[in-house]
């Protein structure tokens, strides 16, 4: 047995446990330093747990409750708050994101794990009869995987929130389609950001350029520059990103990443300065968390430069 390493809390003597049923009724992922401040003042008003405060509460002997992720780990924490704005029961869930995973797992998945655990303890048996080679196809017998990997991935493709329809089709026929799967229709969305621009200053030829010395311009003097910007935004994209953009890189464990389809960068001019955009195709309305959530990511992405917040300009393409 591999060795197991998590985080948990232990309760020094402690003389029993007293377990609730729980229902998980959403699972939140807080970004940056939300779950750190949960974790470490879970008493301290939460505006997470009083947005969704109507999902928690109690039912004879079952506690309502929402599960709060790490974005950058696999802890969690759950939280049934009884009507406050703060975590007033609370337990840290270690490797949270494992029992999450777990959950989700299809009825392919299931029998397709089955199956190949079935081949490595096959393997296993013959390996301590003196065998040492083996071949995958050997191995099948009759076990049809591909079937098995079908029914898993339509299952999770109908449990998506953007998806409309899906049908397995799997017939083992050579050029018949395996799924038919019909995509929500999206609407668009965009964000708007301010962007800092910046001028390389007047200079000689023969004089040396301190880059520390770029002047900040008003942006309205930047219009001119628009169409070869998002001309360098495309060129700088990567070929993966080509259908989905940014998205590519969202957490995949977040609601967002099912309901935003693509989000592009690009800049815009609006009542005259050019700002910063990012364009988004969405299956539905993100609720005030996740539109939070969303905002906080994409703050992250122009911080880190991906539509550079500073525009390096040559003055005579400026007003």
């Amino acid at each position: 047995m591999k060795k197991i390493k998590l985080n948990s809390t232990l309760e020094h003597k402690s003389s029993g446990y007293s377990p609730y049923n729980i229902e998980v009724e959403k699972v939140i992922t807080l970004y940056g330093k939300e779950f750190e401040k949960m974790r470490d003042c879970p008493i301290n008003d939460n505006p997470y747990i009083t947005e969704h405060s109507d999902l928690m509460y109690m039912d004879g002997d079952t506690a309502h409750c929402l599960l709060f992720l790490d974005a950058n780990g696999r802890d969690g924490i759950l939280v049934e708050a009884e009507g406050f704005g703060y975590a007033r029961k609370s337990q840290f869930i270690p490797n949270a994101r494992a029992i999450i995973e777990q959950n989700d797992f299809t009825t392919g998945e299931i029998k397709l794990h089955a199956e190949l655990k079935a081949m490595a303890d096959s393997i296993t048996e013959l390996a301590h009869t003196g065998q040492k080679a083996f071949s995958f196809e050997d191995m099948l017998g009759d076990a049809n995987l591909k079937a098995f990997m079908i029914q898993a991935v339509a299952e999770m493709l109908d449990r998506r929130s953007d998806i409309a329809e899906v049908r397995d089709n799997y017939l083992d026929i050579t050029g018949q389609p395996d799924f038919t799967v019909i995509a929500k229709s999206v609407q668009e969305m965009k964000l708007y950001c301010p962007l800092e621009i910046k001028a390389e200053p007047q200079y000689d030829e023969d004089e040396d350029f301190d880059y520390d010395n770029y002047e900040v311009i008003p942006s309205s003097c930047a219009g001119g520059c628009e169409d070869e910007i998002n001309e360098a935004i495309e060129k700088y994209s990567e070929t993966e990103e080509k259908h989905r953009g940014l998205m590519l890189y969202y957490d995949e464990d977040s609601p967002v990443n099912e309901k935003v389809v693509s989000a592009f960068p690009s800049v815009e001019i609006r009542n005259g300065e050019l700002v910063g955009v990012l364009t988004c195709q969405v299956t539905e309305p993100l609720t005030d968390s996740e539109m939070a959530e969303f905002k906080h990511w994409w703050e992250g992405q122009a911080a880190d430069g991906y539509v550079s917040k500073r525009i390096m300009l040559k003055r005579s393409r400026m007003c």
